[in-house]
C-alpha cells in the first residue's frame, strides 16, 4: 500500500491558494495603484487567461503522452517562472505602467495555466494508488485561501499595494520547494499497462466526449459570473461602504464556507450523487451573483458569502471527479486541462467585459449581466450533466 499524501497535497493547495489570493484577487489593488484603469486591468487579466487557455491543452497532452512529464512538472515550472518575474518586479521600481503590466501579466498567465494541474496532481495520486482524500486536500487549500484573504486584506491596508510583488514571490518560492519534494511519482505506460495514444486535437477530443463539450460551455458561463465577483470585488464593495480589508474579510468568509463543503464532499456525493451536486452548484453561483447586486451594506455582502458553500464548494471538487470518471486513462490530464480551459475562458470573458461594463455603465450593470449568464450556465448543466452511463 502506497503512502497517504492527503496532508502533503493539502499543503500544496493551501500555498497555491495563498499565492492566488495575492496575485489575482488583489490584482486590482496593485494595478489601480500603479495607474491602470478597471478596463485596463480587465484587458490585462483577460490576455493572461487567453494565453494560458492556449497552453493548457498542450501541457495536458504532454502529461498524457510523455513519461517524464507530469502535473508536478507543470506546477514546478510555473511556480519557478512566477518567482523570477516577481523578483524582476521588485528589483525594477522605476519602470513605466506598460512594463509593469507585462511583468505582472505573465505571472497571472502562469497562475491560470497551473490551475487545472492542481486538480490533476491529486487525481494522479489517486489513480496511481496513493491514499488521498481529495475533498480534504482541497479543503486545506480553501483554508489557505481564507487565511490569506483575511490576513492579506489587513496587510495591504497597513503596508500598501507595493507589498504585493514581494508577497507573491515569497509564497511561490515556498511552493517551489514543497512541490519539488512531493512524493507522488508518475507511472509510465509500461508500469500501468496503458498504451499512450497520439495527441488528439480539440475537435476529436470533444467529438469523443460529446456531452462534455456542452458541460464545458456551462462551466464557461458559471465561472464568468464567479470571476466577475472575484476580480472586481473591490469595485463591488466600495459602494457598499467597504474597504480592501473588507474585501479580504468577505473572501475569507467565502473560503471558510466552501471549506466545510469540501470536507463533507464524499458524504454529500454518497447521499445526493455527483451529477446532482454539480447541478445544485450552478444554482448557488447564480444566487451569489444576484445577491451581490441586491445587498446594500458590507454586512449584507458578508452574509451572502454563505452561497459559496454549495456553489464553488461543490463544483470545484465535483467537476474534477466528473472529468476523472468520464475520461479514459490516456485522456485524464487532457480532460482536466479542458475543464481548466473552460474555467479560464469564463475568467477571461469576465475580466475583459467586467472592467469595460464598469467603466461604460456601472458595477450594478456588470452584476446584472453576470446573474443572467450564470443562470444560462446552470440551465446547461441541468440539461447536459447526465447519468454516468450517459456522460460520453
Amino acid at each position: 500500500m502506497k503512502k497517504n499524501v492527503t496532508c502533503y497535497y493539502g499543503l500544496i493547495t493551501a500555498v497555491y491558494s495563498i499565492g492566488f489570493v495575492i496575485l489575482s484577487s488583489f490584482s486590482s489593488v496593485y494595478l489601480l495603484k500603479v495607474g491602470l484603469s478597471s478596463g485596463g486591468i480587465g484587458m490585462l487579466l483577460a490576455l493572461g487567461g487567453i494565453v494560458s487557455a492556449l497552453l493548457q491543452p498542450l501541457a495536458g497532452s504532454m502529461i498524457d503522452r510523455f513519461p517524464k512529464v507530469s502535473s508536478k512538472t507543470v506546477m514546478l515550472v510555473c511556480s519557478i517562472a512566477i518567482v523570477i518575474f516577481g523578483g524582476i518586479l521588485m528589483l525594477t521600481p522605476g519602470r513605466g505602467i506598460g512594463a509593469t503590466a507585462v511583468l505582472y501579466g505573465i505571472p497571472i498567465m502562469l497562475l491560470y495555466l497551473a490551475q487545472p494541474f492542481i486538480n490533476s496532481l491529486g487525481m494522479e495520486a489517486i489513480n496511481y494508488g496513493y491514499k488521498l482524500n481529495f475533498g480534504v486536500g482541497r479543503a486545506v487549500g480553501s483554508f489557505g485561501y481564507a487565511a490569506g484573504s483575511y490576513i492579506f486584506g489587513i496587510i495591504s491596508v497597513r503596508l500598501g499595494a507595493t507589498i504585493i510583488p514581494f508577497a507573491f514571490t515569497l509564497v511561490y518560492f515556498l511552493l517551489c520547494l514543497i512541490i519539488f519534494f512531493y512524493p507522488v511519482q508518475k507511472e509510465t505506460a509500461v508500469e500501468t499497462g496503458i498504451e499512450k495514444k497520439k495527441y488528439q486535437n480539440p475537435y476529436l477530443f470533444l467529438l469523443k466526449y460529446k456531452r462534455f463539450a456542452a458541460v464545458l460551455l456551462g462551466l464557461v458561463c458559471i465561472f464568468f459570473s464567479h470571476m466577475l465577483i472575484n476580480t472586481f470585488s473591490l469595485q463591488i464593495i466600495l459602494p457598499k461602504g467597504g474597504t480592501s480589508a473588507d474585501m479580504g474579510t468577505a473572501a475569507a468568509i467565502a473560503a471558510v464556507c466552501e471549506l466545510i463543503t469540501m470536507l463533507l464532499f464524499s458524504f454529500y456525493m454518497k447521499k445526493a450523487g455527483l451529477n446532482n451536486l454539480i447541478k445544485i452548484s450552478g444554482v448557488f453561483f447564480t444566487l451569489k451573483t444576484l445577491f451581490s447586486l441586491l445587498v446594500k451594506s458590507v454586512m449584507g455582502y458578508f452574509l451572502i458569502q454563505g452561497f459559496q458553500m454549495f456553489g464553488f464548494g461543490l463544483l470545484s471538487i465535483g467537476i474534477v471527479y466528473y472529468v476523472n470518471d468520464l475520461t479514459s486513462d490516456d485522456d485524464k490530464a487532457t480532460g482536466q486541462a479542458y475543464a481548466g480551459i473552460a474555467t479560464t475562458a469564463g475568467n477571461v470573458l469576465a475580466t475583459f467585459l467586467g472592467g469595460h461594463l464598469i467603466d461604460a455603465f456601472s458595477v450594478n450593470t456588470m452584476l446584472i449581466v453576470g446573474s443572467v449568464v450564470a443562470a444560462i450556465g446552470t440551465l446547461i448543466m441541468i440539461v447536459f450533466v447526465g447519468e454516468k452511463k450517459q456522460l460520453k
